[in-house]
């Protein structure tokens, strides 16, 4: 019975701090990445377009025809906040200008996008 007592607190301090914790917690459904952000750089390839997103959610994406397009459609132009879901990279970004030779890494390929107006 004594026994029961200690193995019953720590069950309790740990669900309680899961508890607290877990709204901070973050959890990717499917192993989707969320990206968002004012777009940077976009670069032409040769199995798509890589769009290099800035804060709050950074990095370089593959956008390819597989993608789900929100409005206001503009993607290939810097300026236009995105705002959208990546998966992890199945392939780089291959360059245009060395034959579709050279790969250019990305962080994640594009399965949603949407954009602001302006």
């Amino acid at each position: 019975m004594k026994k029961l007592y200690p193995i019953f607190l720590v069950v309790i301090i740990l669900g309680l701090t899961l508890f607290f914790l877990g709204g901070r917690l973050k959890v990717s459904g499917q192993g989707l990445i969320p990206f968002g952000g004012r777009i940077l750089f976009v670069e032409y390839c040769c199995n798509g377009v890589a769009i290099t997103v800035g804060p709050p959610r950074p990095g370089r994406f593959l956008l390819t025809a597989g993608a789900i397009p929100f409005p206001y459609y503009n993607f290939y132009t810097p300026g236009p906040y995105v705002l959208g879901t990546a998966m992890p990279p199945l392939e780089p970004c291959f360059e245009v200008a060395a034959a579709c030779l050279v790969p250019i890494p990305v962080t994640g390929q594009i399965t949603k996008i949407g954009s602001s107006a302006f």
